[in-house]
């Protein structure tokens, strides 16, 4: 499992210093970007490292609002099924309150911007990912 930090900034908030649900996609954007600068997927020196990969599905269960300043753990499990990788998120704050559970699948594409399979350096990390529980 991997985790990252995040620190809520006053742009990703409301009037109310809530952060506005649209935020919570990024958030696990980030995360999931980190992941793979983790897993050696991603060069952010060299922007055409990154595989292209196409949004298939987003879910995202709000169970308690994050505030400005709020300190966040994005925990991050990721699994293949086919050529489709499943990413699943649980946000925390600094209290351990789970805030949301999230849930994303991923195709990967090809220069064509077609379907593909999974590159052969992406299976094998998939492979050694754990995936110990179901969040969402």
């Amino acid at each position: 499992m991997f985790c990252h930090l995040h620190k809520v900034q006053f742009y990703e908030t409301d009037q109310m210093g809530i952060v506005h649900h649209s935020n919570y996609l990024r958030f696990c954007e980030e995360a999931r970007v980190a992941w793979a600068h983790d897993r050696g997927l991603i060069d952010y020196q060299t922007p055409a490292s990154a595989a292209r990969f196409a949004v298939l599905e987003t879910r995202v269960k709000h169970l308690k609002p994050a505030l400005f300043g709020d300190d966040l753990q994005i925990l991050v499990q990721v699994k293949s099924e086919g050529i489709r990788i499943e990413f699943q998120y649980k946000i925390i704050n600094s209290k351990n309150e789970v805030l949301a559970l999230v849930h994303t699948t991923h195709v990967p594409l090809s220069t064509e911007l077609k379907p593909m399979r999974l590159p052969k350096e992406m299976k094998e990390i998939l492979e050694r990912e754990s995936w110990k529980e179901i969040w969402l």
